[in-house]
């Protein structure tokens, strides 16, 4: 899968608000080569950049390619390293390992201390987390019935959801009809998943 530059991704989209502000309309891939020449050097790679801010709901296009930039993206954000896999299916070891860092924005995923891990598996995927996807976690240790949460058991981690019984018993509950309850004496809470960034 081509890796696309997280800096270089912030800096088309500011341009291209503040494009939006200035204009009144969006850049066209010609204005933005001639803004960002070392950068962009063809029109082929400004449509890949486009195309992950699409993907990540920065930006929309229409089928002629032209440009609309969501605002409300760009005011706040929070850094949030992606620190390996985790299980969406039985639980794997867990060891982290940072692969990089990404800046989110805050009025989508929050504020806090924020991770991101890589889903293995498929047991989350009735609530659209498919395997690959990178999942958006805010480290907290403390969680109440219905969340989302990244558990560790012993020394394996998992994703499930959180489902507290009254014998003291836990009950993580996956999002796949495919996949059986994990029933627990205790588990250790290691934040609470906020969102989910697709990866195609």
């Amino acid at each position: 899968m081509r890796r696309y530059d997280e800096g270089l991704l912030d800096k088309l989209y500011t341009y291209v608000v503040g494009y939006e502000r200035r204009m009144g309309k969006a850049p066209t891939y010609r204005a933005i080569q001639r803004e960002m020449p070392k950068s962009f050097s063809s029109t082929a790679k400004i449509r890949g950049y486009l195309h992950v801010l699409k993907s990540r709901g920065k930006i929309e296009t229409t089928h002629r390619g032209s440009i609309r930039a969501d605002e409300r993206l760009c005011s706040d954000s929070v850094n949030a390293p992606l620190i390996g896999r985790v299980a969406c299916g039985q639980p794997i070891e867990a060891i982290e390992n940072i692969e990089g860092s990404y800046s989110l924005p805050a009025g989508v995923f929050g504020h806090g201390e924020l991770m991101m891990l890589r889903a293995e598996g498929e047991s989350m995927k009735d609530i659209g987390i498919n395997d690959g996807d990178l999942i958006v976690f805010r480290r907290q240790d403390t969680a109440e019935y219905g969340d989302k949460v990244l558990a560790l058991i012993g020394n394996e981690a998992t994703v499930k959801t959180y489902r507290p019984r009254s014998d003291g018993k836990i009950v993580l509950h996956p999002e796949n009809e495919a996949y059986r309850d994990i029933l627990v004496e205790d588990c250790k809470i290691q934040g609470k998943v906020v969102g989910c960034i697709k990866v195609y």
